[in-house]
């Protein structure tokens, strides 16, 4: 099986009638007929019913439309992507949080501006399966901080920033009027967990900076939903600076311990061509340039 038939039965299925199928894919009419012949001969049974007057689907042919439909759209997408990555405008990048998306932007209109053609996807996933997609090349590049373990063969890490912990509380909360927050500033609190790995206990700089989590402690995955949690009352919420962005409706605060971890870019190891340097590249400076402060909106 393949396009040619696909189209070819598609085409047929549209009109009903193999002249007018001929005439939109720009072949012969007998064209068209031996290659709904070879896809029949394939499935083991025919697809249309033929008369002298009319053209109509079997129950089989029917059935396969959607499919075929289906086959080439994703034949179709594949092409495409496959083109713009050959021609170096293409980037699959994948993340795991929202929040990331926020500077992200800046990275990507930099280069949008020296790359009109920039065609760009946006996955979302935990880190570690975001790494298994790069291993499999269904990514190019993957956002998050850096892992405690080896990754895969193949693979590196570009760091373009070392990210600390902000304090996320509501507007109207008593520690909303502090500068700085530290585990003494909480002692009581109930706190929204979130941290990603690689700014979980193990991988941070100092463990003793940040709370233990008790009984009044709510569990989350990402930081969007610990600002959701934050505003419903559930406490405050230790998040990774590089993950804060302007909002009216809170009060991000720098925390006062140590803990840090490097966030950056997984690649490829060996892409020197193509815009996936270039990614890196203007991701540093970008981060260079922005910083971590959540006080007001960045400018493009």
């Amino acid at each position: 099986m393949n396009t040619s038939q696909l189209e070819c039965f598609v085409q047929v299925a549209l009109n009903l009638n193999f002249r007018r199928a001929a005439e939109e894919l720009h072949l012969s009419q007998p064209t068209v007929s031996k290659q709904i012949a070879s896809l029949e001969a394939e499935l083991g049974a025919p697809l249309f019913v033929r008369t002298t007057r009319e053209v109509l689907l079997t129950s089989l042919g029917e059935a396969f439309f959607k499919d075929a439909q289906e086959i080439l759209r994703l034949s179709y997408a594949a092409e495409e992507r496959a083109r713009r990555r050959a021609s170096g405008d293409g980037l699959v990048i994948a993340y795991s949080d929202s929040n990331e998306l926020y500077r992200l932007a800046y990275v990507l209109n930099a280069i949008r501006r020296e790359r009109p053609g920039l065609h760009v996807q946006l996955r979302q996933g935990s880190r570690d399966g975001n790494i298994a997609r790069l291993e499999r090349e269904q990514v190019d590049v993957v956002l998050g901080f850096e892992s405690q373990t080896p990754v895969g063969a193949g693979l590196g890490f570009a760091r373009v920033a070392t990210s600390d912990l902000s304090c996320v509380v509501r507007a109207d909360s008593p520690l909303a009027a502090l500068d700085e927050v530290g585990a003494q500033d909480v002692t009581g609190l109930p706190q929204v967990l979130c941290l990603p790995p690689g700014m979980r206990r193990r991988g941070i700089a100092s463990q003793t900076d940040i709370p233990a989590s008790d009984d009044s402690s709510t569990h989350c995955a990402t930081t969007s939903e610990a600002y959701a949690l934050v505003d419903a009352g559930f406490g405050y919420a230790l998040v990774p600076s590089i993950f804060t962005m302007p909002d009216p409706l809170h009060r991000v605060i720098p925390w006062k311990g140590r803990s840090s971890a490097n966030y950056g870019i997984y690649h490829r190891e060996g892409s020197r061509g193509g815009v996936v340097p270039q990614f890196v590249d203007q991701a540093r400076e970008v981060y260079a340039r922005v910083g971590f402060s959540a006080k007001a909106p960045l400018s493009l």
